[in-house]
Protein backbone atom coordinates (compact mmCIF):
# COMPACT_ATOMS: atom_id res chain seq x y z
CA UNK A 1 0.00 0.00 0.00
CA UNK A 2 1.51 3.41 -0.99
CA UNK A 3 2.53 5.64 1.88
CA UNK A 4 0.36 8.65 2.67
CA UNK A 5 2.70 11.64 2.29
CA UNK A 6 0.02 14.32 2.38
CA UNK A 7 0.62 15.06 6.09
CA UNK A 8 4.39 15.45 5.73
CA UNK A 9 5.35 19.12 6.13
CA UNK A 10 8.40 18.72 3.88
CA UNK A 11 6.15 17.97 0.89
CA UNK A 12 3.68 20.75 1.54
CA UNK A 13 2.78 22.43 -1.75
CA UNK A 14 3.28 19.39 -3.96
CA UNK A 15 0.47 18.47 -6.29
CA UNK A 16 -1.49 15.33 -5.53
CA UNK A 17 -0.19 13.51 -8.61
CA UNK A 18 3.42 14.33 -7.61
CA UNK A 19 2.81 12.95 -4.13
CA UNK A 20 1.31 9.78 -5.57
CA UNK A 21 4.29 9.31 -7.88
CA UNK A 22 6.75 9.84 -5.02
CA UNK A 23 4.81 7.48 -2.77
CA UNK A 24 4.85 4.83 -5.50
CA UNK A 25 8.65 5.08 -5.71
CA UNK A 26 9.08 4.74 -1.93
CA UNK A 27 9.18 1.56 0.14
CA UNK A 28 7.36 0.93 3.43
CA UNK A 29 9.28 -0.18 6.51
CA UNK A 30 8.08 -0.97 10.04
CA UNK A 31 10.30 -1.36 13.13
CA UNK A 32 9.61 -2.18 16.79
CA UNK A 33 10.69 0.07 19.66
CA UNK A 34 14.44 0.06 20.32
CA UNK A 35 15.44 -0.89 16.77
CA UNK A 36 18.28 0.79 14.87
CA UNK A 37 17.06 2.52 11.72
CA UNK A 38 20.34 4.24 10.77
CA UNK A 39 23.79 3.44 12.07
CA UNK A 40 26.56 6.06 12.15
CA UNK A 41 29.13 5.36 9.45
CA UNK A 42 26.80 3.36 7.19
CA UNK A 43 26.33 4.39 3.53
CA UNK A 44 23.69 7.08 3.13
CA UNK A 45 21.29 5.86 0.47
CA UNK A 46 17.78 6.93 1.47
CA UNK A 47 15.54 9.44 3.21
CA UNK A 48 13.21 8.06 5.91
CA UNK A 49 9.84 9.77 6.32
CA UNK A 50 8.26 9.00 9.70
CA UNK A 51 4.66 7.96 9.07
CA UNK A 52 4.03 6.75 12.62
CA UNK A 53 6.03 6.60 15.84
CA UNK A 54 9.03 8.43 17.30
CA UNK A 55 12.81 8.18 16.87
CA UNK A 56 15.94 9.61 18.44
CA UNK A 57 19.04 10.80 16.59
CA UNK A 58 22.14 10.15 18.66
CA UNK A 59 25.94 9.98 18.71
CA UNK A 60 28.31 7.86 20.80
CA UNK A 61 31.59 9.22 22.15
CA UNK A 62 34.85 7.26 22.45
CA UNK A 63 33.69 5.83 25.80
CA UNK A 64 30.37 4.66 24.41
CA UNK A 65 28.36 7.39 26.13
CA UNK A 66 25.25 8.32 24.18
CA UNK A 67 24.44 11.94 23.28
CA UNK A 68 20.92 12.52 21.90
CA UNK A 69 20.99 15.13 19.14
CA UNK A 70 17.27 15.33 18.37
CA UNK A 71 13.89 13.61 18.79
CA UNK A 72 11.56 13.36 15.79
CA UNK A 73 8.08 11.97 15.39
CA UNK A 74 5.28 11.36 12.92
CA UNK A 75 5.26 13.88 10.06
CA UNK A 76 9.00 14.50 10.19
CA UNK A 77 11.92 12.73 8.54
CA UNK A 78 15.50 11.56 9.14
CA UNK A 79 18.47 10.85 6.91
CA UNK A 80 18.49 14.12 4.98
CA UNK A 81 22.28 14.39 5.39
CA UNK A 82 22.58 11.80 2.58
CA UNK A 83 22.72 14.64 0.06
CA UNK A 84 26.49 15.15 0.53
CA UNK A 85 27.26 11.54 -0.54
CA UNK A 86 29.12 10.85 2.71
CA UNK A 87 28.50 8.09 5.31
CA UNK A 88 25.82 8.57 7.95
CA UNK A 89 26.95 11.15 10.51
CA UNK A 90 24.69 9.90 13.33
CA UNK A 91 22.62 6.92 14.39
CA UNK A 92 18.82 6.74 14.58
CA UNK A 93 16.82 4.40 16.80
CA UNK A 94 13.08 4.01 17.34
CA UNK A 95 11.65 5.04 20.70
CA UNK A 96 8.34 3.30 19.98
CA UNK A 97 6.91 1.07 17.24
CA UNK A 98 7.32 3.11 14.05
CA UNK A 99 6.56 3.06 10.33
CA UNK A 100 8.56 4.77 7.60
CA UNK A 101 8.41 5.62 3.93
CA UNK A 102 11.88 4.95 2.53
CA UNK A 103 12.71 7.24 -0.41
CA UNK A 104 15.90 6.29 -2.32
CA UNK A 105 18.52 9.01 -2.65
CA UNK A 106 18.26 9.14 -6.46
CA UNK A 107 14.49 9.63 -6.32
CA UNK A 108 14.78 12.33 -3.67
CA UNK A 109 17.37 14.24 -5.74
CA UNK A 110 15.03 14.20 -8.73
CA UNK A 111 12.26 15.52 -6.50
CA UNK A 112 14.44 18.40 -5.28
CA UNK A 113 15.46 19.33 -8.82
CA UNK A 114 11.88 19.28 -10.10
CA UNK A 115 10.34 21.04 -7.07
CA UNK A 116 12.40 23.98 -5.73
CA UNK A 117 9.81 24.61 -3.00
CA UNK A 118 10.70 21.24 -1.44
CA UNK A 119 14.39 22.20 -1.61
CA UNK A 120 13.63 25.47 0.21
CA UNK A 121 11.64 23.64 2.88
CA UNK A 122 14.52 21.20 3.38
CA UNK A 123 17.00 24.10 3.66
CA UNK A 124 14.80 25.84 6.26
CA UNK A 125 14.69 22.68 8.36
CA UNK A 126 18.44 22.21 8.13
CA UNK A 127 18.95 25.82 9.25
CA UNK A 128 16.56 25.27 12.19
CA UNK A 129 18.50 22.18 13.25
CA UNK A 130 21.83 24.01 12.94
CA UNK A 131 20.53 26.91 15.03
CA UNK A 132 19.29 24.48 17.67
CA UNK A 133 22.74 22.92 17.84
CA UNK A 134 24.31 26.37 18.15
CA UNK A 135 22.00 27.28 21.04
CA UNK A 136 22.78 24.01 22.84
CA UNK A 137 26.49 24.57 22.25
CA UNK A 138 26.30 28.09 23.70
CA UNK A 139 24.39 26.77 26.72
CA UNK A 140 27.02 24.09 27.27
CA UNK A 141 29.81 26.67 27.01
CA UNK A 142 27.99 28.97 29.45
CA UNK A 143 27.56 26.12 31.92
CA UNK A 144 31.22 25.13 31.64
CA UNK A 145 32.29 28.75 32.14
CA UNK A 146 30.15 29.06 35.27
CA UNK A 147 31.60 25.82 36.63
CA UNK A 148 35.16 26.96 35.89
CA UNK A 149 34.49 30.32 37.60
CA UNK A 150 33.13 28.54 40.66
CA UNK A 151 36.22 26.31 40.80
CA UNK A 152 38.50 29.33 40.56
CA UNK A 153 36.57 31.06 43.35
CA UNK A 154 36.95 27.99 45.53
CA UNK A 155 40.69 27.97 44.87
CA UNK A 156 40.98 31.64 45.84
CA UNK A 157 38.81 31.32 48.96
CA UNK A 158 40.25 30.17 52.28
CA UNK A 159 38.25 27.51 54.04
CA UNK A 160 37.71 29.70 57.08
CA UNK A 161 36.12 32.38 54.87
CA UNK A 162 33.26 30.14 53.76
CA UNK A 163 29.94 30.92 55.56
CA UNK A 164 29.38 27.33 56.65
CA UNK A 165 32.90 27.05 58.04
CA UNK A 166 32.56 30.38 59.87
CA UNK A 167 29.34 29.20 61.54
CA UNK A 168 31.00 25.93 62.55
CA UNK A 169 34.03 27.75 64.04
CA UNK A 170 31.76 30.15 65.97
CA UNK A 171 29.75 27.25 67.37
CA UNK A 172 32.97 25.49 68.30
CA UNK A 173 34.26 28.58 70.16
CA UNK A 174 30.99 28.93 72.12
CA UNK A 175 31.11 25.24 73.01
CA UNK A 176 34.67 25.62 74.31
CA UNK A 177 33.64 28.66 76.36
CA UNK A 178 30.70 26.74 77.82
CA UNK A 179 32.93 23.79 78.73
CA UNK A 180 35.49 26.09 80.32
CA UNK A 181 32.82 27.86 82.41
CA UNK A 182 31.33 24.51 83.38
CA UNK A 183 34.76 23.22 84.44
CA UNK A 184 35.43 26.34 86.56
CA UNK A 185 32.02 26.11 88.24
CA UNK A 186 32.47 22.43 88.84
CA UNK A 187 35.86 23.03 90.42
CA UNK A 188 34.44 25.86 92.55
CA UNK A 189 31.47 23.87 93.83
CA UNK A 190 33.66 20.83 94.48
CA UNK A 191 36.05 22.98 96.52
CA UNK A 192 33.14 24.46 98.50
CA UNK A 193 31.76 20.96 99.10
CA UNK A 194 35.11 19.68 100.36
CA UNK A 195 35.49 22.67 102.66
CA UNK A 196 31.97 22.13 104.03
CA UNK A 197 32.68 18.47 104.68
CA UNK A 198 35.96 19.30 106.45
CA UNK A 199 34.23 21.90 108.61
CA UNK A 200 31.52 19.41 109.55
CA UNK A 201 34.13 16.89 110.64
CA UNK A 202 35.96 19.47 112.81
CA UNK A 203 32.68 20.51 114.40
CA UNK A 204 31.78 16.91 115.05
CA UNK A 205 35.19 16.22 116.57
CA UNK A 206 35.03 19.24 118.88
CA UNK A 207 31.55 18.28 119.98
CA UNK A 208 32.86 14.95 121.15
Amino acid sequence: MPADLTKIALFKGLQENDLRALSARSAARALPAGAILIREGDPADALFVILRGKVKIFLNDANGKEFVVDIRSSGQYVGEMMLDDKPRSASVATLEPSEFAVIPRAEFRVLLLEHPEVSLQLIRNLIRIARGHNVRTLQDVHTRNELQLYIEQLKATRAEDLPGVRRWLAAKRWALVFLLVFAVLQYYFLDVLLQTMSLSRVTLFLGQ
